[in-house]
């Protein structure tokens, strides 16, 4: 094992009693609770900025570094470093991450002072895969010309703990706290949010309607020009590989992409031309459409992965790939100065489930109110449960599958540095229920991501 020049030297200064680990206890320590994934005695550093300069400020990886705390007590308004910013960083100083130890960079830095009341404390060690484990008291040593403070707030319950009765409550009282009076009973009654399109009408009744066949449902979608474009463009893609050109809806359903994946593919493109892609989102996070489309490929993929007898329906599983996010665009919509808040404090919390930041700011999250409007348009109850227990690795009640599959999905996607959240490992129990395995999960993730480009056709389209 190998520390990083610029972080041994640091230790070695300073005379720090430590032992460098990678065995079995640190990893659960950092695995943490199977449903938090954090623990109070891992150290974290985030790195900030606004027109002064650059901070450091070190944390503890179960709680929420909270910006509009830090600017109360230090009067400044800050922002987090973007990737190119930090990877300069870690380039100047040679290491792959960066240790929550204040000297290794010589920026001025600030602690939370919740990490002081731990005995010992793990840090990473510049590598990627390997660990510091110092005491508490080595620790504070360390932060002796650091400004100490009460920067960062408890993780709060995760919505998926409550009812889902809760969801409207939640929905309404985060309209009378941040919505101008004037609107308030407008939003109150309808949520502000707009009608089921006609198209999206007309889908689901097909899509309920058990003698529904190929040819009415590409009459539907050719109503629509620029949906049948996108199902034809769809099923051209060299994702697919068909040889032979398609040159209609009807021969897209027939010869590539089967009925229920086409009636759920545009069903998925009718809602999402409801509500426009804020301009304003996370830094460092793949755009709203292509993760869209690639963990609704992902779903597909990973469904067929799953026993014949237990897999759900290919393409409602593909739906709720395509909607796992809507909340993203209903935030967005809804409560503007807010959505840029909560995209502040995603960048700044990399290490915490967005949904957690989501509840802490706004005392609800996109699950829930999307969940509430997926249910107010009647879309399919899987599609509900999916969007609203999706980060729930231990729901196994009424249509959990594609919910258990969406959870694994969008974080077998994470692990490799694309979508929007932190790196959470899908525990042996959603696997089991699901009947996949995780090599499995990581060999179709990999291929499906080496064949991204061959995606991109259908994002540009989504995209207008």
């Amino acid at each position: 094992m190998t520390i990083p020049a610029t972080v041994l030297k640091v230790l070695d200064d300073w005379k720090i009693d430590y032992q460098l680990t990678d065995d079995e206890d640190t990893f659960q320590l950092m695995q943490g609770n199977p449903i938090t994934n954090y623990s109070s005695q891992l150290a974290r550093v985030v790195f900030l900025k606004d027109s002064i300069g650059q901070v450091q400020v070190v944390i503890p990886s179960n709680r929420i570094l909270d910006l509009n705390r830090l600017s109360q007590q230090c009067g400044r308004q800050f922002n987090a470093l973007n990737i190119d910013e930090l990877a300069r960083l870690k380039n100047k100083f040679g290491i792959d991450d960066f240790p929550a130890l204040p000297q290794v960079t010589q920026i001025d830095s600030l602690v939370d002072q919740n990490l002081l009341d731990e005995e010992q404390l793990f840090i990473t060690s510049g590598d990627n895969h390997e660990w510091i484990k110092l005491p508490g008291d080595s620790f504070k040593s360390l932060t002796t010309s650091s400004t100490m403070g009460e920067f960062t707030v408890a993780l709060p319950i995760p919505s998926y703990e409550q009812s889902a009765t809760q969801d409207l409550d939640d929905v309404h009282a985060a309209i009378k706290q941040f919505t101008p009076l004037r609107i308030k009973q407008r939003l109150e009654e309808t949520l502000d949010l707009p009608p089921l399109p006609e198209t999206a009408r007309k889908i689901i009744e097909l899509r309920v309607d058990p003698n529904a066949d190929t040819t009415e449902l590409a009459n539907v979608v050719e109503m629509d020009p620029g949906m049948a474009a996108q199902v034809v463009s769809w099923a051209r893609s060299p994702y697919y590989g068909v040889k032979g050109e398609i040159k209609s809806v009807e021969d897209a359903v027939i010869r590539v992409l089967g009925f229920d994946l086409v009636i759920n593919l545009a069903l998925g493109l009718a809602l999402g031309r409801t509500l426009s892609v804020p301009k304003e989102g996370p830094n460092g996070y793949a755009p709203f459409w292509q993760q869209a489309v690639v963990t609704a490929a992902l779903m597909g993929e990973l469904a067929r992965l799953m026993p014949a007898k237990e897999r759900p329906n290919t393409g409602t599983a593909y739906l709720c790939g395509l909607l796992h996010n809507f909340g993203y665009l209903i935030l967005g919509h809804v409560f503007p100065p807010q959505f840029s808040l909560v995209n502040r404090h995603i960048e700044a919390n990399t290490h915490v489930n967005r949904s957690l930041i989501e509840k802490h700011l706004m005392g609800l999250s996109r699950e829930q109110v999307s969940s509430l409007l997926m249910q107010q348009w009647r879309m399919p109850e899987e599609v509900v449960v999916a969007l609203r227990s999706q980060h729930n690795p231990t729901y196994d009640g009424e249509y959990s599958t594609c919910a258990n599959l969406l959870y694994v999905a969008t974080r077998a996607l994470r692990s490799r540095g694309f979508g929007d959240g932190a790196w959470e490992e899908p525990n042996e129990e959603i696997l089991q229920r699901l009947g996949i395995t995780l090599e499995g999960i990581n060999t179709v993730t990999e291929t499906l991501l080496e064949k991204i480009d061959d995606l991109g056709e259908l994002v540009q389209m989504l995209n207008k």
